[in-house]
């Protein structure tokens, strides 16, 4: 008998917005979280964003205006005793996030 070609689709991580009271904002791949510890690849911290809430953010990306978001970061680790709140974004609002220019002083 032949054996079967099982496929097994790519897990994907899924593109975040991470806010902690300790370390601010973050929007980026979550890698791991354990206990007070979020890891994530790709990060960017977001400054000030145009839109009515982090969770507009995540569902459509933000509005247009004065976005600042800092350039990407191979890997963020975000330790924060007091927790998280973590917000899975849509693909929509993940290209947007990433086409906001690197914000400079």
């Amino acid at each position: 008998m032949a054996k079967k070609k099982t496929s097994r689709a790519k897990k994907t991580k899924p593109y975040v917005i991470v806010r902690s009271h300790t370390a601010g904002v973050h929007a980026g791949f979550l890698e791991s979280r354990n206990g007070d510890t979020v890891v994530l690849t790709e990060s960017r911290r977001l400054w000030r964003w145009c839109g009515a809430s982090l969770s507009q953010v995540a569902n459509t990306g933000p509005s247009s205006g004065d976005n600042r978001f800092g350039g990407p970061v191979i890997r963020t680790e975000i330790v924060s005793p007091q927790g998280f709140e973590i917000a899975t974004c849509r693909p929509s609002a993940v290209q947007a996030i990433r086409l906001v220019p690197e914000w400079r002083v």
